[in-house]
């Protein structure tokens, strides 16, 4: 008896919440009411991918203050200044070992050695990594050049993408009642 009433109560649940016929025009008069359309921006508004491009090839960081990215470019002169000064510690270096290695190759030059207990295989092998490490900074350099221009170009493409509470997925997980059995269901709806 008890299950009866169970089923009973479901039951209305489930036909409170269903309706009985769809009604075309009811469902677009209530779609029209919640739209809240995004507003046309006026012509002389329009963001250009190419402008910041440009801007962002001829100045580092240029592309990211016209799209408004202010934070961005704290981070890309921040990462341009560690490579920078990467570059400069590792050719210091890598002028100090040239230095040394000519030196100790040719007595007759008055070029300075500034590692003089040091033999002339460790010499040569320091100025290769010195040499070697500052040309791959010199690479990321290029490489971090090419990434602020390309992530300018992506960001003003973007910047007209719209993300808003219509764009949703809402899972409905339930109940259904089938040859007098509670069943679960689950069920989704997808907005956009």
């Amino acid at each position: 008896m008890k299950t009866h009433w169970l089923y009973l109560v479901v039951l209305m649940l489930v036909a409170h919440s269903a309706s009985g016929q769809f009604s075309f025009r009811n469902e677009c008069a209530l779609v029209n009411q919640t739209y809240n359309p995004v507003p046309i921006k006026d012509s002389n508004e329009v963001h250009s991918p190419k402008k910041a491009t440009i801007m962002s090839a001829f100045v580092p960081g240029l592309g990211q203050i016209y799209n408004k990215k202010y934070w961005k470019v704290g981070v890309l002169y921040g990462a341009a200044f560690a490579i920078g000064y990467g570059i400069k510690v590792n050719s210091d270096s890598l002028k100090r070992y040239q230095s040394s290695l000519i030196a100790v190759l040719d007595t007759t030059s008055s070029k300075a050695n500034y590692y003089p207990s040091l033999p002339t295989d460790k010499i040569r092998s320091e100025r290769d990594y010195y040499r070697k490490n500052r040309d791959r900074l010199g690479l990321g350099a290029g490489l971090l050049y090419a990434l602020q221009i390309i992530d300018a170009n992506v960001d003003a493409h973007l910047r007209e993408f719209d993300v808003n509470d219509d764009l949703a997925f809402k899972p409905n997980p339930g109940f259904l009642v089938a040859n007098n059995r509670l069943m679960p269901s689950f069920g989704f709806s997808l907005r956009f």
